[in-house]
């Protein structure tokens, strides 16, 4: 019974920001109070019908319904009441605020979080703060921990690429608790006295907890480290840091790249092993010392329950040093279950560990099921519980001698680490779209060594780091010379295949057929058969079904420009978005192959560029190297032509097929030799029909050309019907001129621009010539990507994603 409890609490809770919850959690707490009345004179009845199954079974879906409702209204009160405290705009502040919390070094300054005086909601809230390098001390935040501040900057509102597949950055801030961003202009420290009369008593109280302050003493103790190790002349300082205290600071991103390929990411992150490790080497020190001081201890107490304080304070602690992130935080929760259940000498199994251990961090933090380590963590536990199980079903094993014993080992650890990753597969797909093949090799060596022999000598270290700083620093030289010879080894595997980490193009549907497949292997004997597994592969072979015949895309790349445009099975994209750092955070990685990827999109039939500005074409490069293009089209040539069958566009081409053209309005073919001096105007102008059967659909798409382009268009096409215009150059005052949209009079207008880009688009006199002439006008920043398709009857049909999520709405 109690395992359905859990797991109707965890499904509760998994309702946490659906739109589909929205209505249930506002009946729910009557259903729930009215349901648990019912389920009280039941259970009285029961008693007195004890041999009636069916009114114990009645009962017990009661209280289960009861329990999911509970959770349902549990989550929802927990979003909305975080929801409430996110800022929406982007304004100047003046604030008061407490720290807490060391700061995080990055490429372009610092960032920190900081508790913040709301005197709106009159609260505390929490925003990222970030500091230029100019503002940074010694290469570290000017802000102290423990000190208040008066602060003048700019406030920021969380605003990610609204783009299924794509890091949503608003989701992600919900999750950790963060309602904004904070670019701080000016620092003045001021005393507790002053903190008081600029503040309330609560937010003076709220930072004086004790608590707090054992948090702010952690903190402190983490900076010293990272201080220290900052000092040395290590040339893995960055791993030596991260794998002690999580901190990734001075973490190298050729590292973090490297890791990444590798698919051993996860082992930068403090999980349970860690927490684990530190904790048995407290055990077993504490150990020694009771049997040489006073052995006669365990005649009076048994051994376990000795160490089982020490066990638990030790898990503890080294939770809270590392933050309390969310695998940590799993294996304290499981601690206290499994020592619970033998201070009680109950037996408890291990998958109901593993249910109430979920559904209690859920009850703490119901936030942490929107983070891909809560999956992954307790996903891990559950797969390699499953083997544990396969091996007690095994025979007992009998060794001729030590070269058997550990071919056997190394056979079983291989054996494991396959396993582990085919059966992470579906989740790694669906948080990350990519996977790493060299990834079962990697973990067979690096999860052992580091585990095993760099994290506990790192360990050593910091806390010989207290009492003799030499001995701490030999023991660091140590951990040094393990982490050279370890990315030696990651080298020499990379060189194997450099590319190992692959995007993999799969639907969600398609993934969930594979879950089910893996689902079937990993079941016990018997249970079902394990050639249905097979059955489920069959849709990765099946061409994808759409609802629509016809859909385009205007993606949300920010201040840039990126249109999908699929027609039956045929996949276009119109310019590709990008940016300057595209190999580090570009458009073309963290937007367009996401999105690519969860649509199950493996090749592009054509690629048009309408010119080659970097807001245009800037992700070409790195979504050629993985995707098959099959055309690419131009008014000026991309230096892709020894990869890509290349052609200039101009006036008088047509693509498409069936009842999709597309035309090419602009520019003429002898003016292509002033593409280089004039790419804006020069522009290619594209003009699209979709002939549906009851209608026609004229979108027109401008790129970045300008009036002169407008004006030549109006001439050579005089009776153009067009039904929605993409405007050009993102709204710009000097694109969209009166005439052009009074003879066009488009449907609706939409400009592709950033969120508070520095140009203002879409303009102001954009704007007030929309509005004079009653054209709607939809902006990427406010809507995020819009969706265009026709019903049956040939109807327009325009989709926002910024209004699918809740969290997304509030930034419209």
């Amino acid at each position: 019974m109690w395992m359905l409890v859990f797991i109707a609490w965890i499904l509760g809770i998994a309702t946490l920001g659906m739109p589909e919850a929205v209505w249930l959690s506002k009946v729910d707490v009557v259903a729930s109070v009215g349901l648990s009345i019912v389920f009280a004179l039941l259970l009285k009845f029961q008693m007195l019908k004890s041999r009636m199954l069916f009114w114990h079974y009645l009962c017990r879906s009661i209280f289960l319904i009861t329990i999911f409702l509970s959770a349902v209204f549990y989550a929802q009160t927990c979003f909305e009441q975080r929801l409430r405290l996110v800022e929406t705009s982007t304004k100047s502040a003046d604030v008061v605020v407490f720290v807490s919390k060391m700061d995080e070094l990055t490429e372009n300054g610092a960032k920190q979080v900081l508790n913040v005086y709301s005197s709106k909601h009159a609260q505390t809230v929490h925003w990222l703060a970030r500091f230029k390098t100019t503002q940074l001390e010694n290469y570290a935040s000017p802000l102290k921990i423990g000190q208040y501040y008066r602060l003048t900057g700019k406030i920021r509102p969380a605003h990610s690429f609204a783009v299924v597949g794509a890091f949503d950055q608003e989701k992600w801030y919900l999750q950790q608790d963060l309602q904004a961003n904070f670019q701080v202009d000016t620092i003045q420290a001021i005393s507790e006295t002053i903190a008081i009369q600029q503040t309330n008593a609560v937010f003076i109280k709220a930072n004086q907890g004790l608590w707090l302050r054992i948090n702010m003493a952690i903190e402190k103790q983490r900076l010293a480290y990272r201080n220290l190790i900052a000092k040395q002349p290590f040339m893995q300082k960055g791993l030596l840091l991260a794998l002690l205290t999580g901190d990734e600071s001075l973490l190298n991103p050729q590292i973090q790249q490297q890791f990444q390929t590798l698919g051993i990411s996860h082992l930068l992150a403090i999980s349970g092993p860690h927490v684990l490790v530190f904790a048995a080497m407290l055990c077993w020190l504490l150990h020694r010392i009771i049997i040489w001081r006073c052995p006669k201890l365990y005649l009076k107490y048994p051994k376990p329950f000795v160490l089982s304080v020490p066990f638990l304070l030790g898990v503890m602690f080294y939770c809270g040093f590392v933050g309390f992130e969310i695998p940590a935080w799993r294996t304290l929760i499981t601690t206290c279950i499994l020592l619970f259940g033998l201070w009680l000498y109950q037996r408890i199994s291990p998958i109901m560990v593993l249910l109430c251990s979920a559904a209690l961090m859920l009850f703490f933090d119901p936030f942490s099921l929107w983070s891909a380590g809560f999956w992954l963590s307790y996903g891990s536990c559950l797969i390699l519980l499953r083997i544990y199980q396969t091996l007690q079903q095994q025979p007992e094993q009998v060794f001729v001698n030590w070269r058997q014993q550990a071919w056997f080992y190394c056979k079983l650890a291989w054996q494991s680490q396959w396993k582990i990753f085919i059966a992470l597969l579906p989740l790694t797909l669906l948080f990350f779209q990519q996977v790493s093949w060299l990834a079962p090799f990697a973990n067979l060596f690096a999860v052992p060594w580091i585990g095993a022999i760099i994290v506990p000598l790192d360990i050593i270290a910091a806390i010989l780091s207290w009492f003799s700083p030499r001995l701490g620093l030999g023991i660091y030289q140590l951990v040094e010379w393990n982490l050279h010879a370890l990315t030696a080894c990651l080298d020499g595997l990379m060189a194997l295949s450099p590319n190992a980490l692959k995007w993999i193009a799969i639907t969600p549907l398609q993934l969930l057929c594979v879950s089910i497949g893996l689902m079937i292997l990993f079941l016990p004997r018997g249970v079902v058969p394990k050639t249905w597994a097979v059955l489920c592969c069959i849709p990765l072979l099946l061409p994808i079904k759409y609802a629509n015949e016809f859909e385009l895309k205007v993606l949300d790349v920010g201040q840039g420009q990126a249109i999908y445009l699929r027609h039956q099975q045929r996949h276009s994209l119109i310019d590709t978005g990008g940016s300057y750092q595209e190999q580090n955070f570009g458009i073309g990685k963290m937007v367009l192959l996401p999105f690519f990827a969860q649509a199950g999109i493996s090749k592009l039939d054509q690629v048009i560029l309408t010119h080659l500005d970097l807001d245009h074409s800037g992700a070409l490069n790195h979504i050629a190297s993985e995707i098959k293009i099959a055309q690419l089209t131009a008014n000026e040539n991309p230096n892709l032509v020894g990869r890509v069958p290349f052609q200039y566009c101009s006036t008088g081409q047509q693509f498409g097929q069936g009842n999709l053209s597309i035309r090419v309005l602009s520019p003429l073919s002898h003016e292509l030799a002033q593409v280089p001096t004039q790419r804006n105007e020069l522009s290619c102008v594209l003009y699209l029909q979709y002939h549906h059967a009851a209608q026609k659909l004229n979108i027109l798409v401008m790129g970045d050309a300008g009036a002169l382009a407008e004006q030549r268009i109006l001439m050579d096409y005089p009776n153009l019907p067009v039904d929605v215009l993409i405007l050009g150059h993102h709204g710009s005052r000097h694109s969209s001129s009166m005439a052009f949209l009074t003879q066009l009079k488009p449907k609706i207008a939409v400009a592709s621009a950033g969120f508070d880009n520095r140009y203002g688009h879409p303009s102001r006199e954009v704007k007030q010539r929309l509005a004079e002439l009653g054209i709607p006008l939809y902006s990427t920043a406010e809507q995020g990507t819009m969706t265009l398709t026709m019903n049956d009857v040939g109807q327009l049909q325009v989709q926002f994603y910024r209004q699918s999520k809740p969290w997304l709405v509030g930034f419209r």
